[in-house]
C-alpha cells in the first residue's frame, strides 16, 4: 500500500468508505468548521474506497478479516512512508463511514498521532466528535455496572456492553450466555449518565472522558480477573464515539477483546475480530532494505510462475476429478498477490482469491531454496503448499487465524490439516506422473511418495519464525511427527513394495513433556520445550495408527535424540538430518514391527 505523502504534508483527511461514499468538500468544510487547516498540505487518502463487491457487511463474519487486515496494512504502511520521509505522526482526521467494530479498531491502529473523528449528520454535513488532545469533560460520561472490584477466580469470558444510542443489553448478553453457558466470568455495562437515547453524545469532550473511562474499565478486568480467556464487545452508539473508544485499547497490556458486530439480517452479535496481542506470525512491518526486499520480489515472482503452471496443469480435463478432491474450483480463478507484504498481517492470507505472501515468508521460502537439492523440490514445496492451503479455503476458509479451538490442542485443525497435507500429496504425486512418470517408474511409488512426503516436512518448517527451533506448540509437534512416521515408514516399505501404501492419520503424543500456555494462539494450547526435560517426570511414548496402539514406557532417550534433530536441522545437511531421523523411527518400527507390516 502507498499512501501519497510527501515532507510538505501535514495531514491527512481520511476517508474509511464501507458503507458510503465521504464527499471531499463536506469533509474539509468540517475541518474548517472545528478551526483547522482543511486544505493547504492537508492530503485525502482511503484506507478503503466504496467498492460495493467488498461490501464487508454482507460477507461472512469470518471473512471480516481482509477488512481488519486492511486497516492494518494502511497503519503500518503510514508509519513506514513517515520514517522514510522523516516525517513526525501526521495528524489525521478521519472520517468514518463503516461498521463500528472496524472503525474501532482501526482508530485503535492509529496511535500516538493527532487525530480528529467526525460524525456524519443525516443531511450529509460533518462535525467534529473526538479530539484527542481535547480536555475530557469533567462529568463521567458512563456510568459502569458490574465491574468486578476485586480479585476473582474462575476461567472464562467477560461480557461488555455499550449502548450510547439504545439498549442492547438483554439481546447481547442472551446471545453471549448462549454461546458460553457457564463461561461469563462476569456482565459490565457501561451507559450514558444521562440515559440511553439517539441525542446521547454531544461532542469532543464527553468523547475524551469516555475513553478514559473505557480504559479503566479494560485495565480493572485485566487487573481483578486472571482467568478472563476474552473481553466479548457489543456497542451501538455513534462511529466516532466508537473510534474514540479505540484510542484506548492497548491488547498488550489488556485481555483480548472480541469484536462483535450487529448483524441486520440475522439480528445476532457475531465474532469478527480478536484483538489481542500479535502472534509471531504476524510481524511488525517489515523495514527491509532495499537488496531483501528486491529478493522477497524476487521469490515472489518464482511462486507465481508455480502458481501459474500448476493451474494451468489442473484446468487441463484429465485433472477434473482431482480439482473437485481438493475442492480447487475457487483456486483454478485465483491470482498471486502483486507485491510482498510488509504489514503486520499474517506470513500469508488468501483473500477474494488473492494469495498474499509476507515478505519475511517469500524471504524463507528463498531460503528453503539452498538447503533442498534442485529447483523442482523448491516448486514441489510451493505446490504442497498451495494446494494445502486451497483444499481449506474449499471446506470454508479455516486456519488458524479464524480458528478457535475448545481444547488445548486444537484437535479439528489438526484433523483439518491432515486432510490437507494428504490432498497437496495426492497432487503432488499426480504431477510427477504426469511430468516425470519415468522417474516414478524408475524409483516406485513408495519411494517417490516419501520423498513428497520429505518436502511437506519443509513446506511445514519454512514458517517456523525463530532458528534454531527451540519450542513448539503441541499441534505444530504433533504435525511434524505424523510426517516423520510416515517419511520413515515409507522408506521402509519402500526396500520391498515399489507400490505406495495409503497414508492413514497417525495420532502420536508424548506424555511428560514440560508445557507452557502459548501465548501466540488465542485459544488455550500448550508450547513444549525441545531442549528441556523434567528429569524426574516418565516419558511416555504413544502410537495409534489403522487400529494399532503402542505404548512406550520410559523412552527419554528416543524423544531426546528426536528433538535434538528437530531443533539441530539447519545445522545439518538436509540428507543428514532426515537419515538420522529415519534412524530414530526404524528403533521404534524395530521394537513394533506390526507398524510397518506389509499390506498395513
Amino acid at each position: 500500500m502507498n499512501i501519497l505523502i510527501n515532507k510538505k504534508t501535514n495531514a491527512l483527511l481520511l476517508r474509511y468508505e464501507h458503507d458510503r461514499a465521504v464527499s471531499d468538500p463536506a469533509a474539509r468544510a468540517a475541518i474548517e468548521q472545528a478551526g483547522m487547516e482543511a486544505h493547504q498540505y492537508v492530503e485525502s487518502v482511503a484506507v478503503h474506497e466504496l467498492d460495493a463487491e467488498r461490501n464487508v457487511r454482507k460477507q461472512r463474519p469470518q471473512d471480516w478479516a481482509g477488512a481488519f487486515a486492511e486497516n492494518d496494512r494502511f497503519a503500518e504502511a503510514l508509519m513506514r512512508q513517515e520514517a522514510e520521509l522523516g516525517v513526525n505522526h501526521l495528524a489525521v482526521h478521519l472520517f468514518p463511514l463503516a461498521p463500528l467494530m472496524l472503525g474501532m479498531h482501526l482508530a485503535s491502529r492509529l496511535d500516538r498521532r493527532p487525530l480528529c473523528v467526525y460524525q456524519q449528520n443525516p443531511n450529509g454535513d460533518w462535525w467534529l466528535g473526538y479530539q484527542r488532545d481535547q480536555a475530557p469533560s469533567e462529568e463521567p460520561y458512563f456510568e459502569v455496572e458490574g465491574l468486578p472490584t476485586g480479585p476473582q477466580g474462575g476461567r472464562g469470558h467477560v461480557a461488555l456492553i455499550i449502548e450510547v444510542t439504545r439498549s442492547i443489553r438483554g439481546k447481547a448478553v442472551a446471545q453471549f450466555k448462549e454461546r458460553h453457558p457457564s463461561a461469563l466470568l462476569a456482565t459490565v455495562v457501561l451507559r450514558p449518565v444521562r440515559g440511553v437515547a439517539p441525542t446521547a453524545f454531544e461532542g469532543p469532550a464527553q468523547a475524551a472522558r469516555a475513553a478514559m473511562q473505557f480504559r479503566q474499565v479494560l485495565d480493572t478486568l485485566h487487573e481483578h480477573l486472571e482467568g478472563c480467556e476474552s473481553v466479548l464487545l457489543a456497542m451501538d452508539g455513534p462511529g466516532s464515539l466508537a473510534a474514540a473508544l479505540g484510542t484506548a485499547i492497548n491488547p498488550e497490556t489488556q485481555h483480548p477483546l472480541r469484536l462483535h458486530h450487529f448483524d441486520q439480517g440475522t439480528s445476532t452479535y457475531v465474532p469478527v475480530h480478536l484483538l489481542r496481542p500479535r502472534r509471531k506470525e504476524e510481524r511488525p512491518a517489515a523495514l527491509l532494505t532495499p537488496e531483501r526486499m528486491n529478493e522477497a520480489t524476487r521469490v515472489l515472482g518464482k511462486v507465481r510462475d508455480v502458481h501459474q503452471r500448476l493451474v494451468t496443469w489442473l484446468r487441463e480435463p484429465e485433472q477434473a476429478e482431482l480439482v473437485d478432491r481438493i475442492h480447487g474450483a475457487d483456486f483454478l480463478q485465483s491470482h498471486i498477490g502483486g507485491a510482498p507484504e510488509l504489514s503486520s498481517g499474517p506470513l500469508y492470507r488468501h483473500v477474494n482469491g488473492s494469495w498474499n505472501f509476507h515478505a519475511d515468508l517469500l524471504l524463507g521460502l528463498g531460503a528453503l531454496r539452498q538447503s533442498l537439492a534442485s529447483d523442482e523440490d523448491w516448486n514441489e514445496c510451493v505446490r504442497l503448499l498451495l494446494v494445502h492451503e486451497a483444499f481449506h479455503v474449499g471446506q470454508g476458509g479455516l486456519t488458524s487465524y479464524n480458528y478457535s479451538g475448545s481444547g488445548r490442542t486444537g484437535f479439528v485443525l489438526e484433523v483439518a490439516d491432515f486432510d490437507a497435507d494428504a490432498m497437496a500429496i495426492e497432487v503432488a504425486l499426480a504431477w510427477r506422473r504426469a511430468r516425470r512418470g519415468g522417474d516414478v517408474r524408475e524409483q516406485g511409488e513408495t519411494q517417490t511418495v516419501e520423498q513428497i512426503v520429505w518436502n511437506v516436512v519443509e513446506s511445514l518448517r519454512v514458517f517456523e519464525p525463530v532458528r534454531p527451533v527451540l519450542e513448539l506448540s503441541e499441534r505444530r509437534l504433533r504435525r511434524y511427527l505424523i510426517w516423520f512416521f510416515h517419511a520413515c515408514r515409507l522408506s521402509a516399505l519402500a526396500r520391498r513394495a515399489k507400490d505406495a501404501p495409503g497414508l492413514g492419520l497417525v495420532t502420536m503424543e508424548i506424555v511428560g513433556l514440560s508445557t507452557f500456555p502459548d501465548p501466540d494462539e488465542e485459544y488455550a494450547q500448550q508450547r513444549i520445550r525441545l531442549d528441556h526435560f523434567e528429569k524426574a517426570t516418565p516419558v511416555v511414548v504413544a502410537v495409534y495408527f489403522q487400529r494399532r496402539l503402542v505404548r512406550e514406557e520410559n523412552h527419554r532417550a528416543w524423544v531426546e535424540r528426536l528433538f535434538k534433530v528437530i531443533r539441530d536441522w539447519e545445522s545439518m545437511p538436509l540428507e543428514e538430518a532426515r537419515d538420522a531421523v529415519r534412524l530414530i523411527f526404524e528403533e521404534l518400527f524395530s521394537r513394533h514391527r506390526a507398524l510397518v507390516a506389509s499390506g498395513s
